[in-house]
């Protein structure tokens, strides 16, 4: 390891301490602008002119705000929608009147795989967050409930997410899997995966 690696690993070490510190710490920095700062700061430490970071750093937010953004503000619409109209509650209600308590998690597992099949991890969770709190707050009005429910709901849901985004095509994860393995007899298939729902 030269002398270069050890000090990036140290930078990056220290830039994650920092990150961290300017977020949880009395200084409550908006966790964008911890992020924006931290990184003109690494990209300043690792030797990059002036001009390069600021260049990287608007590519880098651009990029990302062009591909994620749009998609998460589209699901936050439809999520408040669906809150709007009272089909969240709906749904909420179904779920508690035909789930005990005990397989609860398992419902709420399953709505979320569900949910997560045509769309990504990101806008699935703005689709399923308004349910989460909607069963975690009629959860949390029985009287025989002990623990938080929203952790209860929530993380079963958004587990079973995170695996739909993680293992099924056509999401990201398992497309560059099959690609990166060239796996021929996976890519025969992805036609029938990748086509629109």
């Amino acid at each position: 390891m030269s002398e270069l690696d050890i000090q990036l690993l140290l930078t990056a070490i220290g830039s994650v301490l920092l990150l961290v510190a300017l977020i949880v710490s009395r200084i409550r920095l908006h966790p964008l602008l911890a992020l924006l700062i931290v990184s003109i700061a690494v990209g300043l430490v690792a030797g990059m002119d002036t001009g390069s970071v600021v260049k990287a750093t608007i590519n880098g937010a651009g990029k990302t705000l062009g591909a994620v953004g749009i998609i998460i503000a589209l699901g936050a619409m439809l999520g408040k929608i669906l809150a709007n109209a009272g089909v969240t509650e709906a749904i909420a209600d179904a779920i508690l009147r035909r789930a005990s308590d005990r397989v609860l998690p398992w419902a709420m597992a399953l709505v979320s795989f569900i949910v997560g099949i045509p769309m990504f991890f990101e806008v699935g969770l703005v689709v399923v967050l308004p349910l989460i709190f909607s069963v975690a707050r009629k959860l949390e009005d029985h009287k025989n409930f002990k623990g938080s429910p929203y952790v209860y709901i929530g993380v079963p849901a958004i587990a079973a997410l995170a695996s739909m985004h993680g293992m099924v095509p056509p999401h990201p994860g398992p497309l560059t899997a099959i690609a990166t393995l060239n796996l021929a007899w996976a890519s025969a298939f992805l036609p029938y995966f990748c086509r629109p729902f």
